[in-house]
């Protein structure tokens, strides 16, 4: 009785079925359709609209890598942690202009506030001017010291030192890697 039903529970084996499960399902693409299907992969046929899109992610991350390029260069990371570890008058150049031009407009109620406002704007440039010129001193000495053949020629540093300055530390771009007083 065993054995009657083992024989029940077995299922015929069906030789065609058994030959179809090693094919594909489709038939092989002859050489010229392969050849096509390869060279769609290479050379896409695209929409003006996902041409533009292409040629717009290529040039954004060609402009990063430029960008990272130059971000990476030794005198402007030391430019950049000499701003950073150091306060700065010059941070809070956007702050203080705004206040001192509302004091300029506001001469219309207090005639004094124009003067005021004048003289605070050229008394606040110049020591911004006198706190760039103290850290570029500063930061011309220390990178004769650390970089080997540093010259300050063609490299736009006094620009960008300036830049980094009058920028709030917050909204810096590459953001501070040190922190104020921190040696670096």
């Amino acid at each position: 009785m065993a054995t009657s039903r083992s024989r029940e529970t077995v299922e015929p084996v069906d030789e065609e079925t058994e030959r179809d499960a090693g094919r594909k399902g489709a038939p092989t693409p002859t050489r010229k359709q392969a050849e096509q299907a390869r060279m769609q992969r290479l050379h896409p046929v695209l929409t003006k609209k996902e041409q533009k899109a292409r040629d717009r992610q290529a040039r954004a991350r060609k402009r990063d890598e430029q960008y990272k390029k130059v971000e990476e260069m030794p005198e402007r990371v030391l430019l950049r942690n000499n701003i950073d570890s150091h306060w700065s008058v010059a941070e809070f150049a956007w702050p203080v202009v705004f206040l001192l031009l509302a004091c300029v407009l506001a001469t219309q109620i207090l005639p004094v506030l124009s003067l005021v406002g004048t003289l605070g704007i050229w008394v606040f440039f110049l020591v911004c001017a006198v706190n760039v010129w103290w850290r570029w001193r500063s930061y011309k000495r220390e990178a004769t010291e650390r970089i080997p053949g540093f010259t300050t020629r063609g490299k736009g540093l006094i620009g960008y030192m300036m830049s980094r300055m009058i920028t709030m530390r917050r909204f810096r771009n590459p953001g501070p890697a040190i922190k104020r007083g921190e040696a670096y």
